[in-house]
């Protein structure tokens, strides 16, 4: 079952992956930077029916200001990193532990969330306040979900642009590797620092596991019985994985953290991935969150399961 921190770390990863504690694609025809927001439109927010929104999980503030809805965000999940507009926004808590004294003094009257988030449902009923929750789960959820709320905040025409890059883009990776043998991989969400215990692994039904696929991979714990699971040593050694790949927040030294990560993988000598040197990190926040730069998580995978990182 796992140490009580190893429960904790898992916990945590649900929430970073699920919530935001994430995937994707470039302007047709005429590609844009990568990250940048949808054009503006209507010039003025007053024109909108909701003008005060506030955005209550990371991958929410991103599609938000994706859309070009950003003027009208005042405040935004305490998690949010990305992108740098957003850092100048009041922080109003996160999941767990929303600032209501906060939220009430922005006046608000759209407050947008991921999952079930049953207790700021409550309040924002009690108080009169709009709330819309949107469910991240999928690739087609993220989909379905960023049109949904271009529809809310009147941004419809942004939205279906935004999908149309995406899949663009998502599909320019699958067209990449179509002609590629599929690539035996596990993908790490979380694990107990320093150590190789409670690995917390992809299963399906995520969108991190639709990424292994466009990519060109083959998930090696497709069948689980969750999104995301402690998997057992003796498993991912029956398993034989041919690439590992962790994802770890920004913040550390990402060469030490691969090296260390290399390092702990030396105990699984006989493993595919170790015996190949095919232990990698990729250490960007942006990985766990289900909102727009999911394709750029796409593209470094492919490339480290067929491309320069061979």
């Amino acid at each position: 079952m796992g140490s009580p921190r190893g429960k904790l770390l898992l916990v945590g990863a649900a929430f970073l992956v699920g919530l935001g504690l994430s995937f994707w694609l470039e302007r047709l025809p005429a590609p844009r930077a990568e990250g940048s927001a949808a054009p503006q439109a209507p010039a003025s927010r007053f024109d909108f029916r909701h003008r005060r929104v506030i955005c209550m999980s990371p991958a929410v503030v991103e599609i938000a200001f994706a859309l070009g809805a950003g003027p009208r965000v005042v405040g935004v999940s305490q998690h949010t990193r990305y992108p740098p507009q957003a850092l100048q926004k009041p922080l109003c808590g996160g999941y767990f532990n929303p600032n209501y004294e906060i939220i009430l003094s922005l006046e608000p009257d759209l407050i947008v969330t991921q999952g079930k988030a049953e207790e700021l449902t409550d309040f924002a009923q009690t108080n009169g306040i709009e709330i819309v929750s949107l469910d991240l789960r999928d690739l087609d959820s993220i989909f379905a979900e960023t049109k949904r709320l271009g529809r809310v905040l009147e941004v419809e025409a942004e939205a279906e642009l935004l999908c149309a890059e995406l899949r663009h883009r998502l599909a320019q990776v699958r067209v990449k590797v179509s002609r590629k043998p599929r690539v035996a991989v596990v993908l790490v969400a979380g694990r107990e620092p320093g150590s190789l215990n409670d690995i917390f692994a992809v299963g399906p039904g995520e969108f991190l596991h639709d990424l292994i696929e466009i990519a060109g991979g083959r998930n090696v714990f497709d069948d689980l019985h969750a999104g995301y699971a402690v998997v057992s040593k003796e498993a991912l050694l029956q398993r034989a994985p041919e690439v590992v790949v962790e994802l770890h927040g920004e913040g550390a030294d990402a060469a030490a953290t691969e090296r260390e990560a290399r390092r702990l993988w030396q105990a699984f000598p006989t493993l595919p991935a170790v015996r190949q040197g095919r232990v990698h990190v990729i250490e960007s926040t942006y990985a766990m969150i289900p909102g727009p730069r999911v394709v750029r998580l796409a593209e470094r995978l492919a490339e480290i399961l067929h491309g320069e990182d061979r």
